[in-house]
């Protein structure tokens, strides 16, 4: 990310946008983890019509960024929003 960000701050004659989101996904749902709600509302996935292979989800928080530590804060705050369960293999698992 650091490296990517750089080579686009030397590209003077261009503008540009670098966006984040942070999906999670736990039994079958989607769960946004950037949101700002605690209530995680029901997010729809649909595939965009006008670029093949492309897949829009509704209502996904997107954030820009302007350096790497937008990016890892980002990540941070998404990472705290995380759902952990235990599963019986974790009981096995070494």
């Amino acid at each position: 990310m650091h490296q990517l960000l750089e080579n686009l701050n030397s590209l003077s004659e261009c503008e540009y946008s670098v966006r984040v989101s942070f999906l999670e996904i736990y039994n079958e749902e989607l769960f946004d983890l950037l949101s700002p709600s605690l209530d995680n509302q029901k997010m729809r996935l649909f595939e965009d019509a006008t670029r093949k292979g492309s897949v829009v989800i509704q209502g996904l928080e997107e954030l820009v960024v302007h350096d790497k530590d937008d990016v890892y804060n980002i990540l941070e705050r998404g990472r705290a929003k995380r759902q952990t369960a235990a599963t019986l293999m974790n009981a096995h698992s070494r």
